[in-house]
């Protein structure tokens, strides 16, 4: 499980520094430097037939990382929602 702690700054293969920013208890958003994001995949959960982006399975930024749900945490909490809205990325965390 890859596990992140928030406001620490990141660096993906493609020299993006990225940091997850604590939003509120359980809310964190996803923040990164250059243009890695313009090329994200999005993919839905397993078992469910197409994408909603209220209710992601995973993200993957061109360069990584590759986030996904129950394989990630945040802080040493499980990350069990990962979502994209106005605000960007978020993850909601147990």
């Amino acid at each position: 499980m890859d596990s992140f702690v928030s406001g620490k700054e990141y660096v993906n293969r493609y020299h993006d520094n990225y940091r997850f920013i604590k939003e509120s208890n359980t809310l964190y958003t996803f923040s990164m430097d250059g243009d890695s994001m313009n090329y994200c995949r999005f993919g839905g959960k397993e078992g469910v037939s197409g994408i909603d982006r209220n209710d992601l399975g995973m993200v993957d930024p061109s360069g990584g990382p590759y986030m996904s749900i129950d394989e990630m945490a945040i802080d040493g909490r499980k990350v069990i929602r990962i979502f994209s809205s106005d605000i960007g990325i978020g993850f909601e965390v147990e």
